[in-house]
C-alpha cells in the first residue's frame, strides 16, 4: 500500500477532493526511506529461498543485515537464541568457506572428520627435498583436515523456512482470514508437499 501511495503520490495532488489526505514532504520521505529498507529486506528473503545456497552464504546475508540494521542483532547473529547448536553452525560455515577452526569448532564436526590414508615414504632422498619444496610454493589453505562432503552439502534452514512462509502468505489472502486454524493447517501441508500427490491422487479419499 505504501508503494502504491508513492508512485500515485503526484497524481493525487491535483485531485481536490483528496488534496487534504495528502502526507507532508517529511512524511513522505520517512515512507521513501522505509520502501528502501523493506526493498533491502525483501531482496534477502527472496535470495534465502535459493535450492543452492549455503550455509555460509546464508551467515554471509545474515551478518551484511546485522551491519546495516542493528535492530536485527538478537535474532540472526550467529549465536542467537533461535539457533540450536552455535558452535556446530559456525564450523560447518568455517568448513564451506576453507577458513581455520577453534578448538571447540574442531571438535563440533569431528564425527565428519575423513581419515585420509598415509602416503608412501619416498625411495629417493632428492625426492623428499623436492616435494618440500613443492609444498612450500603451493597456496596454503585455512586446514589441511578434510571433511566428509555432506558438511558442504549442507543446506541451511532459511530456505525450507522462507519457502513455507512465502506459501502461508499466498494461501492466507483477506479472503481466507476467517479459515479455522485447521482447514488453514491442511491447506499448508498440501501446498507444501504438492510434489507429493496431484488431483487425481484425492479423487478417490472419502470426506471421512
Amino acid at each position: 500500500m505504501l508503494k502504491r501511495y508513492v508512485g500515485i503520490r503526484d497524481a493525487i495532488k491535483m485531485v481536490q477532493a483528496v488534496e487534504d489526505l495528502v502526507l507532508r514532504p517529511s512524511s513522505r520521505r520517512r515512507i521513501v526511506q522505509l520502501l528502501s529498507k523493506l526493498g533491502d529486506l525483501d531482496s534477502e528473503c527472496v535470495k534465502l529461498q535459493s535450492e543452492d545456497l549455503t550455509l555460509a552464504d546464508v551467515r554471509l546475508l545474515f551478518d551484511a543485515v546485522v551491519v546495516k540494521y542493528p535492530v536485527t542483532t538478537s535474532y540472526i547473529k550467529a549465536d542467537a537464541s533461535i539457533v540450536h547448536s552455535p558452535v556446530f553452525e559456525r564450523s560447518v560455515v568455517k568448513v564451506q568457506g576453507d577458513r581455520r577452526h577453534q578448538a571447540d569448532e574442531e571438535a563440533a564436526v569431528e564425527p565428519f572428520l575423513v581419515v585420509q590414508p598415509s602416503s608412501a615414504r619416498p625411495t629417493k632422498q632428492e625426492y623428499f627435498a623436492t616435494v618440500t619444496l613443492r609444498q612450500a610454493k603451493k597456496p596454503r589453505h585455512a586446514s589441511a583436515q578434510k571433511y566428509d562432503e555432506l558438511l558442504s552439502q549442507l543446506p541451511p534452514t532459511s530456505n525450507r523456512c522462507e519457502h513455507l512462509f512465502s506459501q502461508c502468505k499466498l494461501i492466507l489472502t483477506p479472503r481466507r482470514s476467517s479459515l479455522l486454524p485447521a482447514n488453514f493447517e491442511m491447506l499448508v501441508f498440501l501446498r507444501a508437499n504438492r510434489d507429493l500427490w496431484s488431483f487425481t491422487l484425492l479423487v478417490g479419499i472419502d470426506d471421512a
